[in-house]
C-alpha cells in the first residue's frame, strides 16, 4: 500500500505541475486549486444519493460478511480461490500496474483524438486526484480501524487498499471512456479483490469496504470533474460579452 502511495503521489505531482505550466499560473497559486478540487470531489463523494446508497450496501455487506471472514478464509487457504498466476496477475494489477496504465492509457487515447493540452492534463488531474484522495482515505482508515490481517504481518486489513484503488480507477475509467471499458474494469478490480483472499492478505469484509471505499470517491471526483468541465468562461471584449465552455 506504501508503495502505491508513493507512486500516486509523485504521479499527481509531476500532472499539476504540467497543470500549472499550460496555464500560465505561478506555483502559489496553482497549489491553492488542489485542496479545493479534492473538497469538491470529497463532498460529492459522501452526498449523491446513489454513493450513499452504495456505501450503505458496502457496510451491510461487510457487517454480515465479518461473521463468516473465518470460515471463508479458512476455505479459501484450504481450496484456493484462484490459479497462483491469476492471483500474481491481480496482485501486481491493484499493486502498481492501473497505476500507470491509467495514464498511459489518458495520454494515449487524448493524442489519438487530437485532443489539446488542456483537455488531456484535465483528464490527468481528475484520474490523479481521485486515485490520491482514495489513497489517503485508505491509509486513515486503515491506521482508525487497525484490523489484524489474516496473515498476522500487521494491523492495516481494512480497507484493503489493493481493492479501494483497483475500483476507484474502474470508476474513473468508466467516466472517461464509457461502460463498456468500465464494466471490464470492474470486473477487474473484482478479480483483484478476490486475490487478496486467495493470497491470506485481507477478509471478505476487508475488500467489500475497499471496493466501496474506491467506487465511491472514484464516482464522486467523476461529478467534480464533469461539473468543472461544463463550468462557462465569460469574457468581456469591444463587441460584448463571450461565453465559451470547457469541454
Amino acid at each position: 500500500m506504501l508503495r502505491i502511495f508513493k507512486t500516486i503521489i509523485i504521479s499527481v505531482v509531476f500532472i499539476y505541475t504540467l497543470n500549472a505550466q499550460e496555464r500560465h499560473e505561478s506555483f502559489p497559486t496553482w497549489i491553492k486549486s488542489v485542496p479545493e478540487y479534492g473538497f469538491n470531489g470529497m463532498q460529492n463523494s459522501l452526498t449523491q444519493k446513489s454513493n450513499l446508497l452504495i456505501i450503505g450496501t458496502a457496510g451491510l455487506g461487510a457487517l454480515l460478511a465479518y461473521k463468516y471472514d473465518d470460515r471463508i478464509q479458512d476455505y479459501a487457504q484450504r481450496e484456493g480461490l484462484l490459479p497462483d498466476r491469476v492471483s500474481q496477475v491481480g496482485d501486481l494489477y491493484g499493486g502498481i500496474w492501473s497505476a500507470w496504465l491509467l495514464p498511459i492509457s489518458i495520454i494515449i487515447t487524448s493524442k489519438a483524438s487530437d485532443e489539446t493540452n488542456r483537455e488531456m492534463l484535465e483528464k490527468l488531474e481528475f484520474a490523479a486526484s481521485a486515485l490520491v484522495a482514495n489513497g489517503v482515505t485508505t491509509v486513515i482508515l486503515k491506521q482508525l480501524i487497525g484490523k489484524e490481517r489474516p496473515n498476522g504481518s500487521n494491523n492495516r486489513s481494512m480497507p484493503s487498499g489493493h481493492t479501494s484503488h483497483s475500483f476507484a480507477v474502474a470508476a474513473v475509467a468508466n467516466e472517461l471512456y464509457g461502460c463498456k471499458v468500465g464494466t471490464v474494469a470492474y470486473l477487474i478490480a473484482g478479480l483483484v479483490a478476490i486475490s487478496r483472499i486467495n493470497d491470506n492478505n485481507h477478509y471478505l469484509s476487508d475488500v467489500i469496504v475497499g471496493a466501496g471505499l474506491g467506487t465511491v470517491i472514484g464516482r464522486g471526483f467523476a461529478k467534480t470533474y464533469q461539473e468543472k468541465k461544463y463550468i462557462p468562461n465569460i469574457t468581456i471584449n469591444n463587441m460584448g460579452f463571450k461565453i465559451t465552455y470547457n469541454f
